[in-house]
């Protein structure tokens, strides 16, 4: 049975920092609440994130691990959909990794293939993946989806999907797709700790 909550009777962050020995922070001004947990010396941030465009708005819900890149490795991953078949024909690239069931699912876009192959090998993150996003899935240099640049060698792991998230294995699910995906990246040499963080 999943553990769904209404989202206007409890806070989901709150429930979800305290089931990980993370920390609650409430939100101020624009930005929401949030969830953040720690894990090998990177944080993980879980939140919302409201897109404004004229009189309509969009929520999203966000996860984000900054980090500092020495290498400027960038992926980009999100499911094969008719939008994305769209902007294959008129000359987006993407990339295989030799797995007809992940390849037919995904797309995959990168700055290095060889980097993004190596990490998708992976069969657990392959499967967490699979299982969990439809939203996209990337590494950038951009700060937080639609915002301004980085600083140089500032970097962020971030996923976010349309709509609030309310049903907590889920989170849980993809916590555990971040935990697997900093061990591996951290292995080869991919990421660093802010010292800040």
């Amino acid at each position: 049975m999943q553990n769904i909550f209404d989202p206007k009777k409890i806070n989901i962050w709150e429930i979800f920092a305290n089931e990980h020995s993370g920390k609650f922070i409430e939100g101020e001004s624009w930005h929401s609440d949030r969830a953040e947990i720690n894990y090998s010396e990177f944080k993980i941030i879980f939140d919302n994130y409201t897109l404004w465009s004229g009189k309509y708005s969009q929520e999203f819900t966000r996860v984000v691990v900054p980090f500092i890149s020495r290498n400027n490795f960038t992926f980009e991953i999100y499911r094969n959909d008719i939008l994305s078949s769209i902007e294959k024909i008129f000359g987006a690239q993407d990339i295989k990794i030799d797995i007809k069931e992940f390849d037919d699912l995904f797309i995959i876009k990168s700055n290095n293939e060889l980097k993004v192959k190596s990490l998708l090998q992976n069969k657990k993150i392959r499967e967490l993946i699979q299982k969990q996003i439809e939203g996209n899935l990337e590494i950038s240099q951009h700060n937080s989806i639609w915002k301004p640049m980085l600083p140089k060698n500032e970097y962020q792991l971030l996923y976010y999907q349309e709509g609030k998230i309310a049903d907590i294995e889920k989170l849980k699910s993809l916590l555990n797709l971040f935990i697997e995906l900093i061990f591996e990246l951290q292995k080869q040499k991919l990421i660093f700790p802010k010292t800040n963080n």
